[in-house]
């Protein structure tokens, strides 16, 4: 076993520098064997063309991977992978929450492309310790203001701290278990970070997971919270690499077993991944004198459906993930937001977002209108909504034409819409049936009114 998981971590390792390091991938190419040996990577020189057509491919890992040490690489990977954080996170015992949860969820699944979207975790809820990051990145998905304040853990922010978990516990159940404690911060800028993490743990039964730019700040603070994670079960922690010369030094200061069920994001210049167009990349795009053409491949960093806290401000909001725009340049919607002292204010204000925002069905007063990035076409017995990358289509009953023309003009209430179709014997229930179907299709316009 513990063979099997030397090579297995070494298969990651040598994707790593596959990834991140494009002289590396240029020596593979000349001299494989070569290349492993000068980064002491133990893996078969034999795997390595077999490694190079799967990550080169668009096609299926497993297709390709026909050896048994590769199938057991895939099983290591499947583990550092958010399967487990999903299926917490989509049971949600709140029912308003939970449909306005699917909801976004079909919103998003029309808005990114698959690989972008099957990524998003929709967590439910994510905490902020601090205000604002020092570390700086000048590509933040999430334009992270500089770091002025700390949400230390003294006996009056551990009590609400606790108080705050326990009530999220009590509304959301085990899937509050899928958040975790950064957003437009570092985590390791707080000192009293695993304090926190272990609250978590013992109010909603997992430990969160940690994405850190600041792993070599201080290695043995990295390997002691790596420890606490994996004792705990957490089944992923994350480092952001910033530079080549980062991503070198992780690997020298530590080793492939210990980055087993650690997953480096490769940010650094001479990567091969993608930046989301989204906060500060997007704005430095926007500066570009020349603009590529092509749709970009992200919108967002964003993998947040539900509420967002920010402990140091005692704020919330309420947010889902877009692709970024003129309007929510961060690449997420803010349906509403507000402040809080203590955890009876905090639940009456959560109560509030949930009765305001989130609907079982629709609301007879409320305007109807389709999502303004949804084509709309009109056909001889329905019609079709459509982005570039999905087709929504309600046909086969020839009031749903006009229906579908009416909504596409958004200048009727829901109500308005039914009273219209009664007077031609058109039941309002049924009216109201298609309505609700489309709002479950995530096909209705349900962004918050810009503010005047």
């Amino acid at each position: 076993m513990k063979t099997q998981l030397l090579n297995l971590t070494h298969t990651k390792r040598f994707l790593e520098r596959y990834h991140a390091d494009a002289n590396f991938r240029e020596q593979v190419s000349i001299d494989p064997y070569r290349a492993i040996i000068h980064y002491d990577i133990k893996i078969d020189p034999e795997e390595i063309k077999t490694l190079c057509d799967t990550e080169l491919s668009n096609k299926s890992e497993k297709k390709l991977s026909d050896s048994t040490f590769l199938r057991s690489y895939w099983e290591l990977a499947e583990k550092i992978r958010p399967q487990r954080i999903r299926s917490i996170a989509n049971s949600p015992i709140n029912s308003h929450f939970k449909a306005w949860r699917s909801r976004q969820i079909a919103r998003t699944e029309s808005q990114f492309i698959k690989p972008v979207h099957d990524s998003i975790i929709h967590a439910p809820v994510c905490f902020e310790l601090n205000k604002g990051c020092s570390v700086g990145c000048w590509f933040c998905g999430v334009a992270a203001p500089r770091l002025s304040d700390i949400f230390f853990y003294t006996p009056e922010n551990a009590q609400l701290w606790r108080e705050v978990l326990e009530l999220i516990k009590e509304l959301l159940g085990e899937s509050a278990g899928a958040g975790f404690c950064y957003w437009a911060t570092d985590p390791l800028d707080n000192p009293d970070y695993e304090k926190f993490c272990s609250d978590f743990y013992e109010v909603l039964g997992m430990f969160p997971q940690t994405t850190t730019a600041q792993p070599l700040k201080d290695p043995s603070r990295t390997r002691s919270l790596l420890k606490l994670a994996g004792e705990k079960g957490c089944p992923l922690d994350r480092f952001s690499i910033l530079s080549l010369k980062m991503f070198n030094q992780v690997h020298e200061e530590f080793s492939a077993e210990e980055l087993a069920f650690v997953k480096l994001a490769l940010q650094n210049e001479g990567s091969n991944s993608t930046k989301a167009e989204a906060g500060r990349t997007r704005k430095r795009n926007l500066k570009k004198v020349e603009k590529d053409s092509k749709t970009p491949y992200q919108g967002t960093i964003a993998c947040v459906t539900g509420f967002l806290f920010n402990m140091v401000e005692r704020s919330v909001k309420l947010i889902s993930p877009c692709n970024a725009n003129d309007r929510w340049p961060l690449g997420y919607i803010v349906y509403d937001e507000g402040t809080f002292s203590d955890a009876n204010q905090l639940k009456i204000l959560l109560e509030r977002m949930i009765r305001d925002n989130m609907p079982l069905t629709v609301r007879p007063n409320e305007l109807i209108s389709f999502r303004s990035d949804l084509k709309y076409e009109s056909l001889p017995d329905g019609f079709q909504l459509s982005t570039n990358l999905k087709k929504f289509r309600f046909r086969y009953d020839s009031y749903l034409n006009e229906l579908g023309e009416i909504i596409h003009k958004g200048s009727k209430t829901a109500k308005e819409i039914a009273s219209i179709f009664d007077t031609r014997s058109i039941l309002p229930a049924y009216t109201f049936h298609n309505f609700n179907l489309m709002l479950e299709k995530g096909v209705l316009d349900d962004e918050p009114k810009p503010k005047d």
